[in-house]
């Protein structure tokens, strides 16, 4: 369909206690789908979860996974990084016992990197000294629990902008709507193109929705401020006026 919900539990069709894991993706970017709860699964089955496009925007109880993964480019930093948190006992080289099974390559053994400090190659350095400075100004201002806050309040503005509108449309059912990622339509779909051109002029760049669905998408990361996303919405709610004469 259009991928603007998450099936209910009972819908799932897992694998069962014989599971080697299950897998997950936290939020979802280009559709703007975001888990408001972890998972519950069979215990005896680790849950594995990309956390990439969210991580840091809020507290989240890692004892509940056998692995989390994300990427440095939405909230840590540049491109080039990955943060990897997985479960001691998960820590494990497999036997290779069939034949058919390739090998572990050194460099995705994450026993290895544990064994390693994370330094058995040579690690993109800058990358890592700018995730530092982040880590820094989030800690200075208030941690996790303080961003969670500000990010709560920039996306309940803009879906509130949305919801109160007669011409710009979510495509994404309410319950599951992400708070870092936020898609929306406009009705007619021809003034779009206007939307993104005045946008683009007043210094909101890349705000055209990704290529395999359109519409708009802004994106609200940690790095976005309150202020920026109140533009947005005087933004919007002038374009709305103007076209509703």
């Amino acid at each position: 369909g259009s991928y603007g919900s998450i099936p209910p539990r009972e819908e799932w069709k897992l694998s069962g206690p014989n599971a080697a894991y299950v897998y997950y993706c936290d939020n979802e970017t280009v559709n703007g789908v975001e888990f408001n709860y972890v998972p519950e699964i069979e215990p005896s089955v680790p849950l594995v979860c990309d956390m990439s496009s969210n991580i840091l925007s809020r507290k989240v109880d890692i004892s509940k996974f056998g692995l989390i993964y994300a990427g440095a480019q939405k909230n840590i930093g540049p491109a080039g990084v990955t943060i990897v948190i997985v479960r001691e006992d998960l820590l494990t080289r497999l036997e290779i016992s069939d034949s058919k099974l390739p090998a572990i390559p050194s460099m995705l053994d994450y026993k290895v990197m544990a064994e390693n400090n994370s330094l058995y190659n040579t690690p993109p350095m800058f990358s890592i000294y700018v995730a530092s400075l982040v880590f820094e100004w989030l800690l200075e201002n208030g941690g996790i629990e303080e961003i969670e806050k500000i990010n709560s309040i920039k996306a309940a503005k803009l879906y509130d902008c949305i919801n109160k509108s007669k011409i710009y449309k979510s495509p994404v059912e309410e319950s599951v709507r992400s708070r870092m990622n936020v898609p929306f339509r406009i009705q007619p779909e021809e003034l779009e193109k206007e939307f993104l051109k005045g946008a683009d002029e007043l210094g909101m760049l890349q705000l055209k929705g990704h290529r395999s669905v359109g519409g708009i998408r802004a994106s609200i990361y940690n790095a976005v401020p309150l202020e920026a996303v109140e533009t947005l919405i005087q933004y919007m709610q002038e374009f709305e006026r103007k076209h509703s004469q």
